[in-house]
């Protein structure tokens, strides 16, 4: 699965947990987002320091 679709994916899933929990969008799309960043970062990051 390349690092794209990954970070979508847990990105909808950790913004769908958390409009189930808080029914409120705001907060669901800002975790999303800040989710899929993260994952994009950390896979970035451990591509770079594995050269």
């Amino acid at each position: 699965m390349n690092r794209f679709t990954l970070g979508l994916l847990l990105g909808g899933l950790s913004g769908g947990v958390t409009y189930v929990l808080t029914a409120d969008t705001t907060p669901a799309v800002v975790v999303g987002a800040i989710a899929a960043v993260l994952t994009w970062l950390g896979l970035a990051t451990f591509l770079l320091a594995d050269d």
